[in-house]
This record gives C-alpha cells, sequence and structure tokens, in this order.
C-alpha cells in the first residue's frame, strides 16, 4: 500500500478550479515562497528524475532563482513552475495562507522535479530572496490511467525517452517481478537517469532476438533489430502491452517471460565462450575487432546473468546477437500455455551450445573473411543471422530435440 504523507505550503495567493470535463478532478495553484517550499515531496510520478543539474539551461534556473542575472522577485514568472499530483488539499488558516496537502509517495512531482531539487539546495545555502516566489500547480482525483498520460504532456521541455514513460505506466512491471530475486536485480536500469551496467532495452533485445511469435523458425526472417536498433524492440515491447490492455498478460513479449532468465544466462555463456574457441580453432581472438578487452585486471569482464568467472576478452554484441538469435531454433510455444518454452529443457540448449560452438564460432570466421573484420558489418549480415539458425536446426535434428513450430 502506498504511504500518505502531508505537507505544510505557505503561500501569497491560491485559487481552485473545478476540471470541466472530468468531474472528480480539482485543479489547485498555489503562489509559494522558494525559500519556504517543503521539503520531502515525492518526485516517482516525474518521467526523469533530478539529474544532471549542472546542465547549462539548470544553472539559468539557478541564477534566475538567487536573483543574480535576472530580476529579483521575477523567478514564477520565468519558471513554468511545478506539478504535483495530490490526494487531497485544505485550506487550514486563510489569514496566514497555510494549506496542508497530502501526497501519494508513489505519485507526487509530475513535473518541475530539476526546479524542485535546485530549490532544496538553494534553501540550504540559503540563497534564496525573500521575494521570490514559484508556482505550485496541483491536480487531486487524477486517475491511475492517467498518470503517465500526464507525464508525458508536461515532460516537453527536453525529450523524454520512451522507457521513462513506459515505467511510470507499469509496462516493465512484470519484468521487474521476473528478476526481483536475480543477483541481478540492481543492475537493470528502467529509467533513462538510471546509471547501471544494463537498461530494460537490452534485455528486451534478448528476447527479441528468440522472439518465435513475430520471427517464426520456419520463415526466413530473422530478429536483426535486437542488435541493430535496440529502441525498435523497446517500441514495440510498449505497443504490444498497451494494445492488449488491461489483459496485459496476454500480450506477445510476456508469452516469452518463462525462457527470458535462461536467455540471459545463454547471453553470458555465448559472449564469454567464443573468445576461447576462436583461438581453439588457431586464431588469435585478441585480434578481432569482434572482440572486446579488459584494460587491465581489474576491469575484467563479469558474467552477472550466468555467474561464470570473469575473462580477459569476451564477444561483443555485433557478433553475440546473431548467434543468440540462431538459438530461436530451440524455442516453441507450449499449446496447453500459450507461452514460451525450451525444446527439451534448458539443460539440453546448453549442451547444444557446447556441441555446436565451434560450427557457430567457424561460421563467425568465413564472415568476416568474406564481409570484414567490422563489428558493424557481421552484425548487419542477414546470410549471416539465415546461416546460424539453420546449423541449430539441423544439430537439433541430430540430438533428436523436440522440432520447434
Amino acid at each position: 500500500m502506498a504511504k500518505i504523507t502531508t505537507h505544510t505550503f505557505r503561500v501569497a495567493e491560491a485559487r481552485r478550479m473545478q476540471h470541466p470535463t472530468f468531474p472528480t478532478i480539482q485543479k489547485h495553484v498555489l503562489l509559494v515562497r522558494a525559500d519556504q517550499l517543503p521539503s520531502g515531496i515525492s518526485w516517482k510520478a516525474n518521467a526523469r528524475e533530478p539529474v544532471g543539474l549542472n546542465r547549462k539551461v539548470y544553472k539559468e534556473v539557478r541564477s534566475s532563482l538567487q536573483g543574480e542575472e535576472f530580476t529579483p522577485g521575477a523567478f514564477d514568472l520565468l519558471n513554468k513552475g511545478i506539478t504535483i499530483l495530490a490526494e487531497d488539499v485544505r485550506l487550514i488558516d486563510k489569514a496566514k495562507g497555510v494549506y496542508e496537502v497530502d501526497i501519494d509517495n508513489d505519485r507526487g512531482i509530475v513535473d518541475g522535479a530539476h526546479t524542485y531539487q535546485l530549490i532544496l539546495q538553494e534553501q540550504d545555502e540559503g540563497s534564496i530572496p525573500p521575494e521570490q516566489h514559484v508556482e505550485v500547480y496541483i491536480r487531486t482525483g487524477i486517475e491511475p490511467f492517467m498518470v503517465s498520460e500526464i507525464a508525458q504532456g508536461l515532460n516537453t521541455g527536453m525529450q523524454v525517452k520512451p522507457k521513462s514513460i513506459y515505467d511510470i505506466s507499469g509496462v516493465f512491471d512484470w519484468i521487474k517481478s521476473e528478476i526481483e530475486r536475480s543477483p541481478y536485480a540492481d543492475i537493470i536500469g528502467f529509467k533513462e537517469s538510471d546509471n547501471k551496467e544494463f537498461g530494460v532495452e537490452d534485455i528486451i533485445a534478448v528476447l527479441e532476438a528468440l522472439n518465435v511469435l513475430d520471427f517464426p523458425n520456419d520463415q526466413p526472417i530473422h530478429p536483426t533489430s535486437s542488435y541493430e536498433k535496440v529502441s525498435a524492440p523497446l517500441q514495440k515491447f510498449g505497443n504490444d502491452y498497451q494494445e492488449h490492455q488491461p489483459n496485459w498478460h496476454k500480450s506477445k513479449y510476456y508469452k516469452l517471460r518463462p525462457i527470458l532468465r535462461d536467455a540471459l544466462v545463454l547471453f553470458d555463456k555465448i559472449r564469454r565462450d567464443f573468445p576461447d574457441e576462436w583461438n581453439r580453432q588457431g586464431g588469435s581472438a585478441g585480434k578481432l575487432k569482434i572482440v572486446e578487452r579488459a584494460k587491465n585486471r581489474k576491469s575484467w569482464f563479469k558474467y552477472p546473468f550466468s555467474g561464470d568467472s570473469p575473462t580477459e576478452q569476451r564477444l561483443s554484441r555485433p557478433a553475440l546477437m546473431p548467434i543468440l538469435a540462431a538459438f530461436r531454433a530451440c524455442v516453441d510455444i507450449d499449446p496447453s500455455t500459450g507461452q514460451a518454452r525450451w525444446a527439451g529443457g534448458f539443460p539440453s540448449v546448453l549442451q547444444l551450445w557446447e556441441d555446436a560452438k565451434a560450427e557457430l564460432v567457424a561460421e563467425t570466421r568465413a564472415t568476416i573473411k568474406e564481409h570484414g573484420n567490422a563489428p558493424n558489418i557481421v552484425g548487419k549480415t542477414r546470410s549471416h543471422w539465415a546461416g546460424l539458425h539453420k546449423t541449430l536446426r539441423l544439430r537439433m535434428a541430430l540430438m533428436h530435440m523436440k522440432p520447434t513450430s
């Protein structure tokens, strides 16, 4: 259950309006002294977290707040203010202009979080002139389905990445639930401000590589966008979720949920094992442009999904994703559940990698010889994607694994 907190606002002016279309919604405008703006207000509904305050645009906001380069007392005329989604607004003392505002900590500031954070910083410094005010726009009675629409509509000063809007909308909730107990849950970011090793778009790209619903095994089409443009699968994921509302569990990507964590393990196995297999075949992986090399022992590559020991070299995404996508041959849809499964179980898939990696590495060698060593070329060569996939389908037949659809 969300926590409701109460905040006291001391205002110079206030007005209230009933929304003409949505009778449950009220709009309040409070003109608040900036040095008296209350702290502790959640900004969870804001599509963009208040980071990057050293950018030029925010330096100008800070300067106008301090009254240094702009007319003192005009801050509320120069700044678009702060918008808050709240539960209730109450007048406590009309003569003193005191209001209490109840805020759900899962909502709070939906626009203006950077302005809010700047004001709090300057409050700590004691550098805000008393004549500076900020306009606070409070909306009550907002239905849950409107929160992401409001966040997207208001955050237009700088482009907000779609994944931040999706995160507010709950689009990624099932992925969060699926990985929340895994040892790698903390290294995956879901908003544009998250400074994590992996973004949710990387996780979705792995799902896209194994997406047998859009790229059936018996058709000559391959999920090249899982490498070429990870924003495309992200957009597809969001559209797929919205299309199936409110029955989002019927969305096609949710049907791939049972193979997600195993797919991440396979992702790690391939990028870790490839250089050693290349060397075993007489090559020098260290000279390949498709292989990444750590600068020193402290920066050796870790494998959070598989838990394997760190290595000095690993395969890069341009060559990794076509190999991972070839394992789409091991995925089918269980007719009884409508969800994805591994043919023969995931241990059989790992064994298939062990048995077939020499051939898959050799095919990558042939592609490099024919098209060049540039990673981008390897990742975009359609015949390479098709050849790897065909190889695994033949291997599966030899292993007598259950055929896929």
